[in-house]
């Protein structure tokens, strides 16, 4: 069963709003850092190589960097997370491998979903907003409206990994215009916008560093968000240290 997804103003709000920050930022990035500093159509007399050469630079970094979160944003977004097989052993339990799953539930009964009426895999839990069980489900993720499995959480840590990037190039690149515009005579109305985008990147910039950071450590230790919360995990080793059966090193998860 496919995820079935219902398109309302409340889901289309938190994606419009990302997009609409990104886009905000990047105007803004473009207008009043990056244009004045490549200096296009400056009189020969009043050109700088120097700070043009700088200007070509941000640019094609902050290029590199936004498309590459944007492609992840698409991607993150339209693949679906991964949903279970319409097949006979699912619908009906008829399983040729006993093996097949090792989770149960607290009556040693395999888990099957009330409302999918399918048994679940491993790691399978059954997403309320997506109507569906999802393979190895992370969580639901309002911002990208879709469920972060199986098929897609590599995209959504790529995303989460070049947005944190694209905060830290622009915010800290913008602040040499920010520091220039105090000596110029520029308006304070794109004075307030320079401060607007810092600012904005530098918040999202903090956000961002304790999420990735949350999530490069379930990474590490073979988890999934729903298992961290829920604590549902099996100590595989005592003298492993891991906390998870399927957690195989930092280096192989």
């Amino acid at each position: 069963m496919q995820p079935v997804f219902e398109t309302t103003v409340a889901s289309l709000l938190p994606p419009m709003t990302v997009l609409t920050m990104v886009s905000g930022v990047w105007s803004i990035y473009l207008f009043l850092h990056l244009l004045p500093q490549l200096q296009l159509g400056f009189p020969i007399e009043h050109f700088d190589p120097d700070v043009a050469s700088r200007g070509w630079i941000h640019f094609l970094i902050s290029q590199v960097l936004s498309g590459l979160m944007m492609v992840c944003f698409a991607k993150a977004s339209l693949t679906p997370p991964g949903s279970v097989p319409e097949a006979v052993e699912w619908r009906f339990g008829a399983f040729k491998d006993p093996n097949m799953t090792s989770e149960v539930k607290g009556t040693g009964e395999r888990r099957r979903c009330k409302h999918c009426l399918i048994y679940k895999p491993d790691r399978c839990h059954h997403c309320r907003i997506c109507r569906c069980c999802i393979l190895k489900m992370d969580h639901h993720c309002p911002w990208i409206m879709n469920c972060v499995g199986f098929r897609n959480h590599k995209y959504f840590l790529l995303l989460v990994f070049y947005s944190l990037l694209s905060c830290i190039f622009i915010g800290g690149t913008i602040l040499e215009t920010i520091f220039e515009s105090v000596h110029k005579d520029m308006p304070i109305s794109q004075r307030f916008l320079l401060m607007l985008c810092f600012v904005t990147t530098a918040f999202m910039g903090f956000l961002l560093t304790l999420f990735s950071g949350f999530h490069v450590m379930l990474m590490m230790k073979g988890l999934t968000t729903i298992e961290f919360c829920e604590k549902q995990t099996s100590v595989a080793s005592p003298q492993s240290g891991r906390f998870s059966k399927y957690d195989y090193g930092a280096y192989r998860n």
